[in-house]
């Protein structure tokens, strides 16, 4: 009986332990709210799952799974979302960078990034398009960065020249 307290206790403290992790390392927005639902129900799991284990002979569990289809659509959509959300940051944080580097080459320009995945399933960077005012040196610049840093190539950068 000490036994199963203390690995309850364990799995419960360790639970708590990651969701507090991962909401400290998540960025703020929906994606928080995400990893806060997550986490909330993960806890919640970890604390009940003695008497889930309990009542698993109970006839009225045993018509559950019913339930538990949609709970894993419920987890599929979860992830859907989650992905979604990450490439967003990626898009994001990928034009903002992109931007900055504009910014040291002498120019500013407007970027928007469309992620894709890799070979492997990776996301990445996939398509890039530029709208500002530059020279020459500073567009082939800048197709260099994409190609060389990020791995979008040329045939996959987009640039729209504008007036200063």
């Amino acid at each position: 009986m000490m036994g199963a307290a203390r690995s309850w206790l364990l799995g419960v403290t360790a639970a708590a332990l990651v969701v507090a992790l991962a909401e400290t390392l998540a960025p703020e927005g929906n994606v928080k709210k995400v990893c806060r639902l997550a986490g909330g129900l993960a806890l919640l799991l970890a604390v009940l799952k003695p008497a889930v284990t309990a009542l698993n002979g109970v006839p009225f569990l045993q018509g559950a799974g019913g339930w538990r289809s949609q709970v894993q659509s419920c987890e599929r959509q979860l992830e859907e979302e989650n992905g979604r959300f990450y490439l967003a940051i990626i898009e994001r944080e990928t034009a903002a960078y992109v931007m900055d580097k504009a910014k040291q080459f002498g120019f500013e320009c407007a970027v928007e990034v469309t992620c894709g995945y890799d070979e492997q399933g990776v996301p990445c960077p996939w398509e890039v398009a530029a709208r500002g005012s530059w020279t020459q040196e500073q567009r082939a610049q800048l197709e260099r960065l994409l190609e060389e840093e990020l791995g979008v190539p040329a045939q996959r950068q987009h640039y729209e020249e504008t007036q200063p």
